[in-house]
């Protein structure tokens, strides 16, 4: 009888450096997510876009739009995060900081394995 097989994704075997968040993004994060108690977690996703190739997307994740399909999903400070398999690559490693200046606010992705960004910060490539 054969036994079947677990479907998780096994960090170590791949060396991951897995994502950092910062103290001030944990609190945007979860400030956010208690809004409405239909929120579960963030979901970051990389999309093909702008002159440089890529771009972070982090939304909020619900229990209507929630999917294991083709996801990895952890704990991280009592925050569910999940990331397609595809993306992995593109955002291991990465650090998320929520900074406020003023009246602006945003969440700011930072990766050391940039190897160019458009001018304007919202897109980048990987070598």
């Amino acid at each position: 009888m054969k036994e079947k097989q677990n479907k998780s994704y096994l960090f170590n075997q791949y060396k991951l450096k897995g994502i950092k968040i910062t103290q001030n993004a944990i609190k945007q994060i979860l400030f956010l997510i208690n809004l409405n108690t239909d929120n579960k977690g963030i979901k970051i996703t990389v999309k093909k876009s702008g002159c440089a190739g890529f771009r972070y997307i982090m939304e909020l994740i619900n229990s209507k739009n929630i999917s294991e399909a083709n996801n990895i999903a952890f704990i991280h400070k009592n925050i569910l995060i999940q990331i397609d398999k595809k993306d992995i690559p593109l955002v291991d490693g990465i650090k998320i900081d929520f900074i406020k200046n003023n009246i602006n606010q945003i969440f700011k992705f930072s990766n050391p394995k940039l190897d160019k960004f458009c001018g304007c910060g919202e897109s980048f490539s990987i070598n």
